[in-house]
């Protein structure tokens, strides 16, 4: 069944496009994943469904009965309570809707947050921040859970265990919206269908969309470490020399962080697929 469709969406920010003609549409036990560099419209897109914005062209329709849970890609409010207490008060604004008290606990001690229960909010960990504010988005027991860079400084076994918490809500019946710069083989293995977000227009990822290319830095004395999410991409560190294979899409953005980590690029290669 179908929960939600985006019918010719077209959004301006301050006499520019966030995003131009989208359409697409979410169903149950479904997982969509929308991938694009910083400033591309995922999350204004992601914002405007959560919200029914009133947009500058097209529609949102929503399925009579869809609860929407939403994590948004950085939560404004500075949340003194505990972090008990935060997630208590969140399962109750959805009444007999909400997961049980008891599984709140279950997935609260699934995630590891458990130590953290009497500390405020505020006084966490910004990976700490962002599982408890998974966790609100998911303990209303929504039937579509949108989640923008939800695996942002996350390590590989909690972004295990999120996925685990998504699956098991598409397993249910809810249908989820994933937004993230650009998402690992572990992510894209619970992705049902993948769009690719560029310049405010979306696209459906084909074969011609997601070729590949191959990238060469040299590593200087002051390089500094490299980052898990450009990580994925490493192929071969030997001798001062790197190579990574990613996308040809993202080529540009890798380069520059790549190079704002003082290593200096040198080749680029296409890969035939």
């Amino acid at each position: 069944m179908k929960l939600l469709s985006v019918n010719d969406l077209s959004l301006q920010n301050e006499g520019y496009f966030a995003f131009k003609h989208v359409a697409f549409s979410l169903a149950q036990n479904e997982i969509i994943g929308i991938d694009g560099d910083n400033g591309s419209g995922k999350s204004q897109l992601l914002e405007a469904i959560a919200n029914n914005f009133v947009s500058d062209s097209g529609t949102i329709e929503y399925t009579p009965g869809v609860r929407i849970g939403y994590l948004p890609q950085v939560n404004p409010e500075e949340i003194d309570q505990t972090v008990a207490s935060y997630l208590e008060d969140i399962r109750q604004l959805s009444k007999d809707l909400a997961v049980r008290k008891e599984q709140l606990k279950g997935m609260i001690t699934f995630l590891g947050i458990s130590p953290y229960l009497n500390r405020s909010v505020r006084q966490l960990s910004t990976g700490l921040k962002r599982q408890v504010d998974f966790l609100a988005a998911v303990c209303g027991h929504p039937n579509v859970l949108l989640l923008d860079e939800p695996f942002a400084f996350q390590t590989r076994e909690s972004i295990k265990k999120m996925l685990e918490l998504i699956n098991d809500l598409k397993d249910n019946g809810a249908g989820v919206i994933i937004a993230c710069t650009e998402f690992g083989d572990d992510i894209k293995k619970v992705i049902d269908t993948e769009y690719c977000f560029s310049d405010g227009i979306l696209k459906k990822n084909t074969q011609e969309n997601i070729k590949q290319c191959q990238l060469i830095f040299s590593v200087y004395p002051n390089s500094i470490a490299i980052t898990h999410d450009i990580e994925q991409y490493m192929v071969e560190n030997v001798n001062n020399r790197i190579e990574m294979q990613v996308p040809l899409r993202i080529k540009d953005s890798i380069i520059k962080e790549m190079t704002q980590l003082n290593y200096r690029f040198e080749e680029v290669k296409n890969i035939e697929s």
